[in-house]
């Protein structure tokens, strides 16, 4: 696949992530599978929000790879896991 492309599909996810937080900061309700407000469960809506920055990170991590900038994230992340081979 062409990178432009690459780093195009991970910009438009990175863009819904940052319309996530955006929307969840505004209102104080994350949403994933469960909903989850600000004054009830104030740590994993913090952990919803870091996990969409996450995301976000890690797009422009993908976009930086795919235009031959840095080096294979995906791999990066391979090797630190535990149970990596």
């Amino acid at each position: 696949m062409r990178p432009g492309y690459i780093a195009l599909i991970f910009w438009g996810l990175s863009a819904f992530a940052v319309f996530g937080i955006l929307k969840s900061l505004r209102t104080g309700v994350a949403t994933s599978v469960f909903t989850y407000r600000e004054d009830q469960n104030p740590g994993t809506f913090m952990m919803i929000i870091l996990g969409r920055m996450f995301v976000i990170v890690f797009a422009i991590a993908e976009t930086l790879h795919a235009f031959g900038l840095t080096g294979d994230p995906i791999a990066a992340l391979r090797s630190i896991m535990p149970f990596h081979q």
